[in-house]
Parts: C-alpha cells; structure tokens; sequence
C-alpha cells in the first residue's frame, strides 16, 4: 500500500474521472501499461538493485558508467520531482477550494507547511518504516473516499444500469480505439507503448518507488510486493473510471467547464462530490481527507527520496574527506526537508498559469525527464560498447529536445487545430440556459504560421517513447563516432541479457545470480 499511496497522487484522483469524462474508457488500457510497467520492473531493475545493495538506486549507474552520469541523473530526478510535488500540492488545494470555499493560496500554505511537518518528525524518529506506515493509513483513506462517492454517486444517478446505459449512448465505453493518429490523446497504441515505458519510469527508475523495493529482505519478496501493488493500482484505475462515469451520467447536458460553473477541470470532482455527498453529514470531510491524503503521501515520499539521493549521491561526495556522523546527517535532512517544502509551496504557487490541468501536467514531466533516465538505464543493461561519454551526450541532447517540446505545447496550447479525441459534451440542460460554444479550432490563422505546431499538437504520451528510443539511439551512434569501445572494463554482473525479458529465463537467471551470492558469503564466512 505504501508503494500504491506514492505513485496514486491526488493528480492520478482527481484527474483520471475527468479524462474518462472527456475521453472515455479507452483510458483504462492504463491497467495493462502498468502490467507492462510491473513486469519490466520485476525481470530487469529489481535483481540488479538488490544485488549490488544499493541504499540510492543511481548507485549502478556509477558502476555501470561513471559519477558523472550518476550526479546527472539524479540531479534530473531532484528538479523533475520537485516539480512534481509541486503540481500535486496545487491540484488538491484547488479542488479544497472548491468545497470549502476558502482562498487557494491558504490552502496551499497550510498544506505545505502540514507536510513538510509531519514528514520531517516521520524521517526522524521513525525512519522509512514511519512513513511507509503513513502511507498505508493514507491509501486505506483514499479507498474509502472513493469508494464512498461511488456507492452515494450511483444512488444518486438511480442505478448502475442507468449509469452504463448513459454512457453508452455517450459513447464513453469506447474500448476498442486502435487509431494510430499521434494527436490523438488516447488510443491503445500510445497508452500500450508510452504508458508501459511511463510506467517503467516511474517505478523502476526513481527513488520514490524503488526505494520501497529496498527495504524488503530478498528478490522473491521485491517480485511479490512489485504484484501486489499492480493489482492495487489497477483496482483504483478501474474505481475512479467508475467515478468518471458518474461524472458524465451527471453532467452529459451540463458541462460545468464550458457553463462556467468552475474554472479548471480539476474542480469537476470536487464539485461532484459537494452536490451528492454534500447532503449527509460527515462525507465531504472524508472526501476531503481523500484527497489530501493522496496529496500528502506523495509529497512525503518525495522529500524523502530527495534528502535521501542528496545526502547519499550528492553531500557524501563532497564530504570525502570526513566521515559524517549520524547527528550531521540527521540536521542536514532536516534542513533539507524544510527548504524542499518551501519549494514546493513557491512552485504549486506557479502551477496555476498552466494551461493542462494536473494529471496532463503530471505525465508531461513524466515523458519529458523520467523517460530519458530510462533510457540511460536500459542503455547501461543492454549495450556493453556504450561508455560514459556517449550516454551522457545522448542524455543532454534528448533532454534538450524533450524540454522544447514541452515548453512549445505549453506555449501553443490554445492554437491547435487538430482533434485530440475529446468526446462530445452539452450545455443545452443548464439552467438558466447558456450559449456558450466550445470549438476545438481556436485561433487557426496564427496556429498556420507556427510551423512546429503539428509537432506541439503530439499526444504527451509519445514523449515516454521519444525519451526512452532518442537517448538509445543517440548513445549508440555517439559511441561509433567516437569509437568509444571500452567494454573489456565492464562488469559483466552490471550487464543483462536479453533472455532476461522473458519470465523463465529470468527467473533462471535470478536463482543462478543468488546461488552465487550465497556460495561468495558461505565462502568469506569459512575464511
């Protein structure tokens, strides 16, 4: 549940009802992208974390490589997850603010100032058993908050029969969509590859996740909590799509965006929330514990794992030269959990003037900086010739490349004209009656000279790809040109064999590599 209350953000709550709102159920081929995410994990990442005993996951990537490329990339994660948090403080302050009625900004000061607390005691005196503990206490809040807004939603649509029957005929159980249109936002192909890899990202390669799978005694351990937590996730994917199809069965002829009633499609929930569960004492506050609590795992989590690869791959190595007491660690982790949640109150601050709502912010960070880190792993497990100069060349190069787009689809985001899938939605039942059109071609003269356009118009979920095939590519060519061929002086225990994608072989080759390490103990032991 810890795992589950890191990744499953007030983002993911509150932003997964409105895309099956507009888009449809052709969102939910997320649960076989997160398989897809689980299964690489399990089979490639978490033997090679587990047998070197690593306490920062980006330690293989100095063995594997060099310091630099590991300071590089954990550099990229600090400043992608710092954002993160970030956008997840300011999601759920948003939504509060619509059920409370109380200033967005207090809202987001208390917050913050909250967590920043409470993970700062939690780090302290209890350690990472606290706040996995914390964690699960959240996510057992977040399954009652939904699950709870379920239950009354239905009610209050007058059955789960009428539900479905309304959003078939709004054509929002719309599963089989295999278009290969890269503008559209959801379709089986990009969720299947740029999710899975998005996924793969999010899991295996940051350390808020990974560091969970660091904490258990052995591989078989890791493996079975990695599973447990996929069948987790995919149970809330499939609550909250049920939550999205309250939403349309409520909404279909009344869109609240368009009609004004509220200004950003993450306070569609909320507002949800406040008209059905606002009549019976007591549910609003569970909601509201819902949605901070998912709000409050996630930020916690990242505190920790970015005090953690600071002290362990940044601080430590500067401070060569002295050992570094238990005391100075623990004042260095507090200060540093301070000024990160001072930040991430300055940054939820800026995310108002984005033009994407939190979860389409989310997975745009993502594809743009957890991607490329990917890529440098899979470079390092599966391209012996590859140095570290090519891939750090190829990391800055794809990151480069990464952020433009993603500044030129914030940039643009009023001036496409192209269709990104959103289904149709009305405001002919509201009342007093509205005459509001909504057109997806805003502004297409001025869209028709920016040349770039189409390439901004890219569904976000192509970035995950582009990251993950630009630093491989790149990398590769990188080490032809500059005949970087050292791979005499690579550890073959750093390396991984293809067979390892496949579970039997993996699973042969796991037993081969703990036998090994057995037999080494018992040996140095007898000595």
């Amino acid at each position: 549940m810890s795992l589950l209350a890191s990744i499953m953000s007030a983002a993911f709550l509150l932003g997964t009802p409105v895309e099956i709102y507009a888009y449809g159920s052709v969102y939910l081929y997320y649960a076989i992208a997160y398989i897809i995410g689980t299964y690489l994990t399990v089979n490639l990442f978490l033997p090679k974390y587990l047998q070197i005993k690593c306490t920062s996951i980006y330690e293989y990537l100095e063995k594997r490589f060099s310091l630099s490329v590991r300071t590089s990339v954990t550099s990229i994660f600090v400043v992608i997850y710092i954002i993160y948090m970030g956008v997840i403080l300011y999601g759920p302050s948003l939504a509060l603010s619509q059920i409370t009625g109380l200033n967005l900004w207090m809202i987001v000061g208390f917050a913050g100032v909250i967590c920043t607390f409470y993970t700062s005691i939690t780090r302290t005196y209890g350690g990472m058993k606290a706040v996995i503990w914390t964690d699960v206490t959240q996510t057992v809040t977040m399954f009652l908050g939904v699950m709870l807004s379920i239950v009354f939603g239905f009610m209050d649509a007058g059955g789960i029969e009428k539900v479905f029957k309304t959003a078939i005929q709004g054509d929002r159980l719309n599963f089989i969509n295999f278009d290969i249109n890269p503008f559209t936002r959801y379709t089986f192909w990009n969720i299947i590859c740029g999710g899975g890899l998005y996924f793969t990202a999010a899991i295996a390669c940051l350390q808020t996740q990974a560091q969970r799978f660091l904490c258990v005694r052995d591989l078989r351990s890791a493996k079975r909590v990695a599973w447990i937590n996929c069948f987790q996730f995919i149970f809330m994917l499939f609550l909250t799509a049920c939550v999205g199809l309250l939403l349309y069965s409520k909404y279909q002829s009344c869109d609240p965006l368009q009609a004004k009633i509220i200004s950003k499609a993450d306070q569609l929930y909320p507002l949800f929330v406040t008209e059905t569960l606002g009549k019976i004492p007591g549910l609003t506050g569970i909601f509201i514990s819902c949605i901070l609590s998912a709000s409050l795992s996630s930020i916690s989590s990242g505190i920790n794992s970015i005090v953690t690869v600071i002290v362990e791959d940044i601080y430590k190595r500067i401070k060569t030269s002295s050992t570094i007491s238990d005391q100075q660690q623990t004042i260095i982790s507090k200060i540093l959990s301070v000024s990160l949640g001072a930040l991430t109150v300055c940054l939820a601050c800026l995310m108002s003037y984005m033009g994407n709502h939190v979860l389409v912010i989310v997975f745009q960070i993502a594809g743009s900086f957890a991607a490329p880190i990917l890529g440098v792993y899979l470079v390092g497990f599966f391209l012996r010739r590859v140095n570290s100069r090519s891939v750090l060349i190829a990391f800055f190069l794809c990151l480069i490349f990464q952020m433009w787009i993603l500044i030129g689809s914030t940039l643009t985001i009023k001036q496409r004209v192209r269709s990104d899938g959103r289904l149709s939605l009305s405001i002919q039942e509201c009342s007093p009656p509205l005459n509001i059109t909504q057109s997806t071609r805003i502004n297409e003269n001025s869209a028709e000279q920016t040349f770039f356009l189409p390439l901004y118009s890219m569904s976000f979920l192509w970035y995950n790809v582009n990251g993950v095939v630009l630093v491989i590519v790149l990398s590769y060519f990188v080490s032809l040109i500059c005949r970087a061929n050292d791979s005499q002086s690579v550890d073959e225990q750093l390396l991984i064999s293809w067979r390892n994608l496949f579970i039997c072989s993996s699973e042969r080759h796991d037993d081969k590599q703990a036998n090994e390490a057995e037999l080494n103990e018992s040996m140095l032991s007898s000595k």
